[in-house]
């Protein structure tokens, strides 16, 4: 493994060859002072023992005289000996001579060679002083007189040779065990430390980002490195399977905060974008069509009889319902991040960029029709449809509060004029919008304060323009407004479920006065009152109707109940299922606005009816319009063939009313005849009718 920093190698290497040059070099101290010492004393022995031998002989010759031959016995001695120098001291020889003593001996020269002794040369002088060892020994006789001494001096050069010999070979051998010894520890050092140790960094090296080694270190027959892989193999496992684990834990919290963040931003039922990320999408469109300077269109989608459904079948049956609508629109809009469920039966759809802006009717005109189609829930063949509500930006509003408040008050603009159309946003459906939040308030006072009146409006044969009965309907009466007209509060009170207090009051002060005409020996003929799908889905409302007709005295084979055609077919099973219980009680059953509904002949058939209601929308254009006066034969040739009663509705000129009766409708309600009046003019009527 290559590093800028110091190698482990060269480390070793340098403490290794440091200690065993040091040991070495202590070796080779102690061998050198060692066979130092053991030459000193050894030289020391060999000049005590010469001395020994020349002291007896020398001795003799000296009290004899002969100087020559203790010179000779010197030179003798000093031949094979390391001794560099014996001088002998003759005081009786000296006596003699005149001298202190007699001076004599042996010495060698510069090249070993032995010599006489000068004592008068300098340089032999030197060289005696500087020699390494000397000593001086006295020579005595037997009777103890002092005949003179003999002097040994011992070179250091022949030892000197020889420890430097010692020293050459020691450095040799040091030099030859320090490489053995160096090289197998080395050897032992790669093998048994510096390559599990190089293996270990390499797998510590080989690690994964977070630094944990990708695979186990090796294991070796050394027990220590053995019990350091171990250990470090264990650390390794058990840092993996916490890593493991945390990664576990991240991912599932990871997944817990996608799922609470997708819970956050989508609605639960539908998938789809909820208000709060629809919002954001549409503050961020906003600004990029601010910077690029393009359109957008937002549309507002609100499902017509989706309330009904819920009352009628329930809130499962309303998500069924819920779920479809969503399959239809996905399949419809290409973008599904611009699809969001706004809330309740609200959806909304984002339209951007100029060409898509374009086409946004389009678009709208493919979300009404297939929301027009039926849907199938729990065997229920349901009719939903929807209104929308188109607001623009730049051109309504550049801010999402604007667009969505615009675009909410087309919807509701869309709804007010019949349902299952499209209305772009004008300023004037802001000052509606108001008017309703205020109507709203004021009807929920009305209804507290009973300002709220009954009228009626005469139904007439109109071949022997004979009374034939009457239809209530409600005015409001204000103390601050005057006379409000129906269709100024009636969508609010269906909007907001007051139509079901303000369908009952209507029911019993009309059955009360219808009972009270009757005892009065009047003939007001039948009594027809509108009722809301929402009022029949009530559960207590057969039970209420059969307690009215107890509590009022009023006959029920003299009332009749209307019922709008696009009510009945928002969920015609469950229609039919509750109009039969009401027809049990012996009340009959109009249906309302008859061709505006898109009835099926299978259901209409089925239907516990008694009448139809031609809707005044097919009146008006008689009788020089082709196409009224062609649905209207049709619609009274269905009745025919049906046996069912037939009215028309809104008739107000004198030839509307001879091309029905001349094409079979006889009965005629409209301003022909009579506007709506209070009961009190009603009853002029039943009077005139009557002395006519």
């Amino acid at each position: 493994m290559s590093s800028n920093k110091q190698s482990m190698m060269v480390t070793l290497g340098i403490i290794i060859i440091s200690t065993v040059s040091l040991i070495m070099s202590i070796h080779s101290s102690y061998t050198y002072l060692a066979t130092k010492n053991t030459m000193i004393e050894e030289m020391k022995q060999s000049s005590n023992i010469t001395v020994s031998s020349l002291r007896k002989n020398v001795s003799n010759l000296i009290e004899a005289y002969a100087v020559n031959e203790y010179d000779h016995l010197v030179y003798n001695e000093m031949e094979p000996k390391n001794i560099f120098a014996i001088v002998v001291e003759d005081y009786k020889m000296g006596k003699i001579l005149g001298r202190g003593a007699y001076t004599s001996g042996k010495i060698r020269d510069d090249d070993g060679t032995l010599i006489d002794f000068n004592a008068k040369s300098d340089k032999q002088r030197q060289q005696l002083e500087t020699c390494y060892y000397s000593n001086k020994y006295e020579i005595t006789a037997a009777s103890g007189e002092k005949l003179g001494s003999i002097s040994i001096f011992i070179s250091d050069n022949e030892m000197n040779e020889k420890l430097n010999n010692i020293i050459a070979e020691a450095l040799i051998n040091t030099a030859a065990i320090s490489l053995l010894l160096i090289l197998s520890l080395f050897i032992a050092i790669h093998f048994f430390i510096l390559k599990p140790i190089s293996d270990i960094i390499d797998v510590i090296s080989n690690s994964d980002k977070d630094g944990i080694p990708i695979e186990l270190f090796p294991e070796y027959d050394s027990q220590e490195i053995f019990a350091l892989s171990s250990t470090m193999n264990t650390m390794i496992t058990s840092i993996r399977a916490s890593k493991i684990a945390l990664l576990e834990q991240h991912n599932k919290l990871r997944e817990q905060k996608n799922a609470l963040q997708y819970q956050a931003t989508h609605d639960a039922l539908t998938g789809l974008a909820n208000r709060i990320l629809f919002t954001e999408r549409l503050e961020h469109l906003i600004d990029k069509s601010k910077d690029n300077n393009t359109q957008m269109a937002l549309l507002f989608v609100d499902l017509d009889h989706f309330k009904e459904i819920n009352d009628s079948l329930g809130h499962e049956a309303g998500d069924k319902v819920l779920r479809i609508v969503t399959q239809r629109l996905n399949t419809t809009i290409h973008n599904k991040e611009a699809l969001a469920r706004f809330g309740g039966d609200e959806f909304t759809v984002i339209v951007e960029g100029k060409e898509q802006v374009e086409e946004a009717p389009l678009l709208a005109d493919k979300i009404l029709k297939i929301l027009s189609e039926p849907i199938i829930v729990e065997h229920h063949e349901l009719y939903v449809g929807c209104s929308i509500g188109v607001s623009l930006f730049p051109d309504n509003g550049d801010t999402a509060q604007d667009l969505l408040k615009y675009a909410d008050a087309a919807m509701y603009a869309a709804k007010n004029e019949g349902r299952n159309n499209i209305r772009y946003y004008s300023s004037e459906m802001t000052a509606r919008a108001l008017e309703r939040v205020v109507m709203d308030t004021s009807l929920r006072t009305a209804l507290k304060n009973e300002e709220f009146i009954v009228y009626y409006q005469p139904q007439i044969n109109g071949k022997t323009n004979t009374l034939v009965g009457m239809e209530a309907l409600v005015r409001w009466q204000s103390p601050s407004i005057g006379l409000v007209s129906p269709a100024a509060f009636i969508p609010i009170a269906e909007s907001t479920g007051l139509i079901v207090e303000l369908d009952r009051f209507v029911m019993k002060s009309a059955m009360t006065q219808m009972a009270q005409w009757y005892k009065e020996g009047l003939n007001p003929g039948i009594l027809a009152m509108n009722l809301t799908i929402k009022q029949l889905q009530q559960k207590d409302f057969i039970d209420y109707f059969k307690n009215l007709i107890t509590e009022t005295g009023c006959k029920v084979e003299c009332l009749e109940l209307e019922v709008t055609e696009d009510q009945i077919m928002t969920n015609p099973d469950e229609a039919i299922d509750i109009l039969k219980q009401l027809s049990a009680t012996g009340v009959k059953i109009a249906v309302d606005d008859f061709g505006t509904g898109y009835s099926s002949l299978s259901y209409l058939k089925k239907l516990p009816i008694n009448k139809l209601k031609i809707d005044q929308s097919f009146i008006s254009g008689l009788p020089n319009n082709e196409e009224d006066a062609a649905i209207a034969k049709a619609i009274v040739a269905l009745a025919q063939s049906l046996n069912l009663e037939i009215i028309a509705e809104g008739v107000e000129t004198l030839e509307q009313k001879e091309f029905l009766v001349q094409n079979g409708c006889e009965n005629i309600q409209g301003y022909l005849y009579s506007k709506p009046i209070p009961a009190d003019k009603m009853k002029e009527v039943f009077l005139i009718i009557n002395e006519s």
